[in-house]
């Protein structure tokens, strides 16, 4: 797989990243339950800069709040196993888990808490709704990268 360039959806469209970020909180009576300290977690998109590309996937850095840094980096692609497949060219389901996901991007630095805060984005994607905005943020962010008007 080669490295792609990621790039932050915020980077070209400010204004709806700060009105359209998805958190998550974790109460303080729920820190035990979920592995997680207390806190609000961001999860910034970031998307494939890479002209012509079509992964359909984001990877999310997720920031605490109190903490102000980055605990983990999560891969997502919403399409179907074989869409991945054939985009990969490839049927090794390990190569196609790494590509649909959720799960935590190899390539990136995790803290100890990313697979509690994979966890979490996992029941955050049960969302459907929020994964339609994901995919138009994607449409929103390949028609930049691409130089195409459309929708913001």
């Amino acid at each position: 797989m080669n490295a792609m360039p990621y790039v932050s959806f915020h980077d070209f469209f400010p204004k709806v990243a700060e009105k359209e970020t998805r958190t998550f909180r974790v109460l303080d009576g729920k820190a035990l339950e979920y592995s997680l300290p207390p806190d609000e977690y961001g999860l910034l998109e970031m998307f494939c800069g890479e002209k012509g590309c079509d992964c359909r996937r984001v990877l999310f850095s997720v920031i605490s709040r109190r903490q102000s840094k980055i605990l983990a980096v999560i891969a997502y692609g919403w399409e179907e196993r074989a869409f991945y497949a054939r985009w990969m060219r490839s049927s090794t389901p390990e190569d196609i888990d790494l590509l649909k996901g959720p799960c935590l991007n190899l390539a990136s630095e995790q803290s100890v808490l990313a697979p509690a805060i994979l966890r979490m984005v996992e029941l955050v994607l049960e969302d459907e709704m929020y994964v339609e905005r994901l995919k138009r943020h994607y449409g929103m962010f390949k028609r930049r990268i691409e130089g195409r008007r459309g929708k913001t």
